[in-house]
């Protein structure tokens, strides 16, 4: 019984976790109000995050901070870049939609485009926070990694809807627990299941 409560005992553990999902929630919206840092707050949650499934997290507000400092440039580079393809599709969807009415081959190859835009946003800021690179390689990678390995894709796809949208969505009673273990579970989920899609290709790195 005494080894259940201890520091090395389960519960012990999982309210560990639990108070590190609520801290890296809570730090991760503060670090996103500015706005402009939403980039780099996105980039530097999930490198804390890939430390805490490998458990190398050491203090998790110092890590966060360490990370936020790495990736700022590349992150902010990549936000305001996806801030800029989102407002001119925003600004050209007036122009864009009668031109899809009726045309079922256009439709359907913009839908194509946008699904593709989507999955390659799920790895954007995991890679930054992974491994070092420029904006285009880092573009470029999220693209291949997206369509190479698509069940792992669609699997984050509906970890961030499902998690992110639909759950305070439908089941607004846990609108409040959510609100601060939500968006923190969420990434902790995805980087356990991205970590695993790196793993290979940082072996390769290792043994080239």
């Amino acid at each position: 019984m005494q080894k259940i409560f201890s520091t090395e005992g389960k519960i012990y553990e999982g309210m560990q976790r639990i108070y590190q999902v609520l801290l890296l929630t809570i730090i991760f919206i503060l670090s996103c109000l500015p706005v402009l840092t939403i980039g780099a707050a996105m980039a530097s949650a999930y490198g804390t995050a890939y430390k805490m499934v490998d458990h190398r997290e050491g203090v998790l507000y110092k890590e966060y901070v360490h990370q936020f400092k790495q990736n700022f440039v590349l992150a902010t580079k990549m936000w305001l870049l996806i801030l800029g393809v989102s407002s001119g599709v925003f600004f050209l969807l007036p122009f864009i939609q009668p031109l899809l009415i009726g045309n079922k081959i256009a439709y359907y190859l913009v839908m194509l485009f946008v699904t593709l835009l989507v999955l390659m946003g799920l790895y954007l800021f995991p890679l930054i926070a992974r491994f070092e690179n420029n904006l285009t390689g880092t573009l470029v990678n999220a693209c291949i990694l997206s369509l190479k390995h698509l069940p792992s894709s669609i699997l984050l796809f509906f970890i961030t809807i499902g998690g992110g949208i639909m759950l305070p969505l439908y089941l607004p009673s846990l609108l409040f627990a959510w609100l601060f273990l939500g968006i923190g579970t969420i990434i902790f989920i995805k980087a356990k299941l991205l970590l695993g899609v790196f793993h290979s290709y940082e072996n390769l790195e290792e043994g080239s």
